[in-house]
């Protein structure tokens, strides 16, 4: 049996690895593998890449541990507020786009 014989699985995928270190991509972890690109975190599970973004990057590693029952209402507590923030928020601008249309649309029928 010769020894020098590639083991390795998933070609495709490990040349798409390659093309992004080469553009400037740096491993950060090797199990699982994850790769920074561009402020992005990337990491190979299942035989994919999947892309993490901004506060994504912190849910996985929050989800991998036990919580104390009263540190997780307090997470939970904090999600419901920015929800709730976010959507206010939106409410606001959705608002306010509403009332610049109907001031260009009066402008026009004057």
């Amino acid at each position: 049996m010769d020894s020098t014989q590639d083991k390795r699985a998933l070609h495709a995928l490990r040349k798409h690895i390659d093309e992004l270190l080469d553009a400037g991509a740096v491993i950060t972890s090797r199990n699982p593998l994850t790769v920074l690109s561009a402020g992005e975190t990337l990491k190979v599970k299942h035989g994919m890449l999947v892309g993490y973004f901004d506060i994504l990057d912190m849910i996985e590693p929050v989800t991998d541990h036990e919580w104390p029952e009263s540190l997780r209402q307090m997470a939970v507590d904090l999600c419901i507020k920015q929800l709730d923030q976010a959507i206010e928020a939106l409410n606001r601008s959705s608002v306010i786009a509403e009332v610049h249309v109907a001031a260009n649309d009066s402008s026009i029928t004057g």
